[in-house]
């Protein structure tokens, strides 16, 4: 069944690229370069039967490219939500710098949620402006390594084959980050690439395999369409008696021509299929169901910045963090200058984000956040850093949390029995309001260090029920932790 490896047998398999960029950049001219010198000599012949992939070896490791720049199935493969590529090539033609393709390209690459490099190609011409290319990506939120960004690029030329060693070294490197995993033993599956009707064999397919290995004979299904494997040949069209992961095939042997762009695997019986769908379709209304829970969230969000560039840089990586992870953030404000109280006072007492990049903060503000717990202050000098920092505060802080409601803030005045479990003290209410039977975090130095619960309140030594905000009051609290002059009690509900 698909899905059930087991760890000893996953092995490392190699990355599937695609290329992506502006018409007449060079990505045909870089793929028939890598393609001519990557390929052994006696094997070239066969390209020309190509069947849109093609694996070339590096220093003993294959990576497999998909052949057309701005293939039609990868677009499709998107739309369907299916994983294709594993890597991203994004071409810029360093005499020309970014045009609208390039953007377009950028948007595939960066909805698909893949990593990808950066390719500027042409750096033989006369004309070749690099300095130029790279600051037009950085306007468009593209941030280099050693461009204050992540991003790793090379410069290269396909007419005498400068960089694309390195290229092709960066790739094999970016595929090893990902740890890409398949198990050899496991029936095939993976996408189909392209498909047709050959008038002398019949339905025929591309297939690119991501997983398992697929052999001569295998039952096969894609989108409601049968098959059986009767003729299978690798990317030079040459016989084969089986392939694994990550290779492009070519197979016969479809009822009809499959849709490009769907999944497909291998089964063994009707039974198993059977089990197989079912499963899928589980799984595929447990992602539904997280994805609707997932966009009802909206995280509140601050943005201070250096000056406006950044803030724009800002903005985009959060449009394209919220579209990658289907989060939806509320941006509160966005503004050159220094973190102030003033910023301070916007967060929600739900939560808040604050990014202060390349800024200083007030101590007013300093002093203020200590009443705001759950607003969380991010910051550093690098974008990507940024980055890396607002996706695991949202995971830490918003998403894999119980969703609570803070209903109130106390400021912990007097105590008059210092110990630890039931405290009596006294306090003031500086936020919202303090009910009686309610649970609190203990926040000290902007930290939740404990949780307890306040079991009695008194307001001019009589019993009540709760007490607003601004008024001072007596509490007795069961808390493990012992209480300290000057600590915050935080009370919550849990609304989920």
């Amino acid at each position: 069944m698909i899905n059930q490896e087991k760890e000893n047998n996953l092995i490392n398999r190699p990355p599937v690229v695609v290329v992506l960029g502006h018409v007449d950049h060079g990505k045909t001219t870089l793929l028939d370069y890598i393609r001519k010198t990557k390929v052994a000599e006696k094997e070239i012949g066969g390209i020309t039967q190509s069947i849109g992939a093609y694996e070339v070896e590096v220093k003993g490791k294959k990576i497999t490219f998909i052949d057309t720049p701005g293939h039609e199935a990868f677009l499709e493969l998107r739309s369907r939500g299916a994983k294709t590529a594993d890597l991203a090539i994004l071409v810029v033609a360093s005499d020309e710098g970014v045009k609208p393709q390039t953007l377009e390209s950028l948007k595939i690459i960066q909805e698909a949620g893949i990593p990808y490099l950066v390719a500027f190609t042409k750096i033989d011409k006369p004309e070749a402006n690099l300095e130029k290319a790279k600051k037009e990506l950085a306007e468009n939120g593209v941030y280099l390594e050693k461009w204050g960004g992540n991003i790793p690029w090379v410069a290269v030329s396909a007419k005498t084959g400068e960089g694309i060693d390195e290229l092709l070294e960066i790739i094999i490197l970016l595929g090893e980050l990902e740890n890409l995993k398949g198990n050899p033993n496991q029936e095939a599956s993976g996408f189909i690439l392209e498909s047709y009707l050959d008038s002398r064999r019949g339905p025929t397919a591309i297939l690119i395999i991501t997983n398992g290995t697929l052999r001569l004979k295998d039952e096969i299904w894609a989108e409601g369409i049968f098959g059986k494997v009767k003729i299978l040949e690798n990317f030079l069209g040459q016989p084969i008696q089986e392939a694994t992961f990550s290779s492009p095939v070519r197979v016969v042997g479809f009822e009809n021509i499959p849709p490009v762009g769907t999944e497909f695997f291998v089964f063994k019986g009707k039974e198993e299929l059977k089990n197989i769908l079912q499963e899928r379709e589980r799984k595929e209304e447990s992602k539904k169901i997280l994805g609707d829970l997932k966009s009802e969230l909206k995280i509140p969000l601050i943005i201070k910045a250096d000056n406006i560039g950044s803030l724009k840089a800002l903005e985009f990586l959060i449009n394209k963090i919220g579209q990658e992870n289907q989060w939806s953030f509320l941006i509160l404000e966005s503004e050159v200058g220094d973190l102030t109280d003033g910023d301070v006072k916007l967060s929600n007492p739900s939560g808040t984000i604050i990014i202060a990049f390349k800024i200083k903060k007030k101590p007013e503000a300093v002093n203020l956040l200590i009443n705001f717990p759950r607003t969380f202050v991010l910051e550093d000098e690098i974008i990507y850093n940024i980055e890396d920092q607002i996706i695991k505060t949202v995971k830490d802080k918003f998403i894999e949390k119980p969703i609570e409601e803070i209903i109130g803030r106390l400021e912990v005045l007097a105590i008059f029995n210092p110990s630890k479990g039931y405290q009596i003290i006294g306090g003031k209410v500086i936020e919202g309001k303090v009910v009686n039977k309610h649970r609190f975090h203990l926040i000290r130095n902007n930290k939740i260090i404990a949780d307890g619960k306040l079991v009695g309140l008194q307001r001019n030594k009589i019993d009540v029920n709760e007490v607003n905000q601004d008024y001072e009051c007596g509490l007795m609290i069961d808390l493990k932790e012992e209480i300290k002059k000057g600590d915050i009690l935080e009370f919550f509900r849990k609304i989920s």
